[in-house]
């Protein structure tokens, strides 16, 4: 509730990550402050006693749109107008488990690790304009083997020259 949430296929094989991850996201917020939140997990959620924290939580980071350009001098969002931010999630090697997906999500403020403003802080994401860079040992082939996928490659160039 009160966030994207976007997943993989659940994976045919195991897929290991293992580096740092780095988003790029636009967006626009409904007032002048707003925090951002992103979450990289491994689904189906484990919640039991014996569970822990890296069971599902892969990776996070958080960044704050007013600070996107100095960690000292904000700048105000201006209401309805988007901004594009970039930045790292937290390092991580780990394998995910085959049958596990992969979910990427975008929401505002983290309990844990932002401050709390106000409720009612409005995020729009250009999904277009946004994505997350995975850092997987073997690249895209090791991605589609694991999701059991074709990757599509460059077209050969023709002899013709177009």
């Amino acid at each position: 509730q009160h966030r994207l949430l976007y997943l993989s296929e659940p994976l045919e094989e195991p897929l290991h990550l293992s580096g740092t991850p780095t988003v790029t996201i636009r967006l626009a917020s409904s007032r002048t402050a707003a925090n951002l939140s992103v979450w990289l997990v491994s689904l189906p959620w484990d919640d039991g006693k014996k569970s822990k924290i890296t069971d599902n939580i892969i990776t996070r980071g958080w960044a704050d749109p007013q600070n996107q350009d100095s960690l000292k001098d904000s700048s105000p969002l201006t209401p309805g107008k988007y901004r594009t931010l970039t930045f790292e999630l937290q390092p991580d090697d780990q394998i995910i488990a085959k049958g596990q997906q992969l979910a990427w999500m975008i929401f505002s403020s983290d309990q844990d690790h932002t401050l709390w403003p106000r409720p009612g802080t409005e995020l729009t994401i250009d999904l277009e304009a946004s994505s997350l860079t995975l850092p997987i040992v073997g690249g895209k082939g090791s991605l589609a083997f694991a999701l059991d996928k074709v990757v599509a490659s460059d077209p050969a160039p023709s002899s013709s020259g177009e």
